[in-house]
């Protein structure tokens, strides 16, 4: 399992750094499928990052996460 730890001043652009967890899905693509249905805004579009793919959402009431994948060699 990779773990990775993120680090900042607290001066990242919106919407970066507002983010209270992350949650890593199995199909990334689905996941943001079924999450716009049931009204989650994408703040971020799916985007590599390495080795895997991840988005922020803002879920109805104001939650934001990161959602990511491992990507599939």
């Amino acid at each position: 399992m990779n773990r990775i730890a993120l680090v900042s001043n607290g001066q990242l652009p919106w919407p970066y750094g507002r983010d209270m967890t992350g949650y890593e899905v199995a199909d990334l693509p689905a996941t943001l499928a079924k999450a716009a249905a049931a009204g989650v805004e994408t703040l971020v579009p799916a985007h590599a990052e390495n080795d895997r793919q991840a988005a922020i959402v803002r879920f109805p009431g104001g939650y934001i996460a990161e959602i990511h994948a491992t990507m599939k060699p």
